[in-house]
């Protein structure tokens, strides 16, 4: 079920990196006709999402590098443990980092912040999308711990597309 939310996730990453090609070709063809078409922004915006979207389904599907430099020699169980120690870390960076940015997105919400170019789009919108994948990051570290913690593998130990073996 978890992984529904990563890959919804991964598939919201994909779409607004398509959006972002959709309103560059959108600004380039106005540009030609001598239509004046600002997009910056929106596509400032969407980079934002498709990042901290992708954040999640990217690591579950072991897509962040990794440094094994090290504990590729130990014994399994010392690297069990740096693995423990290191997604223990990264649930409260993550964790740390989610609760402030949703606290400050709903602060800008309550505010009615908007953004101050062209657009003028209600700042809490783009926000939401970076929320939420700190707050999936975040609980893809906690599911991968967890795994880790019962001896089991971690998802993230396999690269799912095999582009980096």
């Amino acid at each position: 079920m978890i992984h529904r939310l990563y890959n919804f996730c991964g598939y919201a990453a994909a779409f607004f990196l398509a959006a972002i090609a959709g309103v560059t070709l959108l600004q380039i063809v106005a540009r030609q006709l001598s239509i004046a078409v600002e997009t910056t922004e929106i596509a400032g915006f969407c980079l934002a999402a498709a990042t901290f979207l992708g954040l999640a389904y990217t690591f579950v599907n072991g897509g962040h590098v990794r440094i094994s430099l090290v504990s590729q020699f130990l014994s399994p169980g010392t690297t069990r443990l740096i693995e423990l120690w290191c997604c223990t870390i990264g649930i409260l960076i993550t964790g740390w980092a989610a609760w402030h940015m949703t606290s400050y997105t709903v602060q800008t919400f309550q505010f009615g912040d908007l953004s101050p170019g062209m657009v003028a789009m209600p700042l809490w919108i783009p926000q939401s999308g970076v929320c939420l994948g700190l707050i999936m990051l975040c609980v893809a570290i906690i599911e991968q711990a967890t795994l880790v913690w019962t001896g089991q593998a971690a998802n993230y130990d396999k690269n799912v597309d095999g582009t980096v073996e």
